[in-house]
């Protein structure tokens, strides 16, 4: 927004016709601007989504991290197993 004393001196320098149009234009982008201008709740909005977003891959990530400690206790029991069984036929536990 200009001045009272920027527009009478845009007035004695390009007219009175064309500083008008010159403070309207001014005035048009100024106001365009304060609409894309992001409001304290706008980013308080953006900031819960992105929380929600954070905590939700969190959780996905907690859930698959799950999966895999599972997955590998399988492995070790049954590698563990194996190499009991191994060792008792060799030494000869099993009778047979």
């Amino acid at each position: 927004m200009l001045l009272f004393d920027d527009g009478k001196k845009l007035e004695k320098v390009v007219g009175e016709e064309a500083a008008q149009i010159i403070v309207s234009m001014f005035e048009r982008m100024s106001e365009e601007q304060k609409k894309e201008l992001a409001t304290k709740g706008d980013l308080r909005e953006e900031s819960n989504a992105i929380r929600a977003d954070v905590r939700e891959t969190e959780l996905r990530l907690q859930k698959e991290i799950k999966d895999v400690e599972y997955r590998l206790l399988k492995w070790q029991l049954g590698i563990g197993l194996a190499i009991i069984l191994i060792m008792a036929k060799g030494f000869g536990w099993l009778g047979f």
